[in-house]
């Protein structure tokens, strides 16, 4: 059975963390997950658009709504 070497593992995990900061610190990377955020909160509001029409929708052509109190 091989050993692990401490050293090389705790030096690479340094690096790997360090270069995650980088990244996440990134300006390109910082604007596109601003714009990502914005995109996300925009798809929820017209995702509740959507299914408030989708519901308007409904109503006005279920037969069953139709038969009552319509006269229909």
């Amino acid at each position: 059975m091989s050993r692990l070497n401490l050293a090389h593992l705790t030096l690479t995990a340094a690096q790997n963390i360090q270069t995650a900061d980088k990244v996440r610190r990134d300006p390109v990377v910082v604007k596109a997950a601003k714009q990502f955020a914005e995109d996300g909160v925009q798809a929820l509001r017209s995702g509740g658009v959507l299914a408030r029409e989708a519901r308007s929708s409904w109503r006005r052509h279920s037969p069953l709504a139709k038969r009552t109190g319509t006269g229909e």
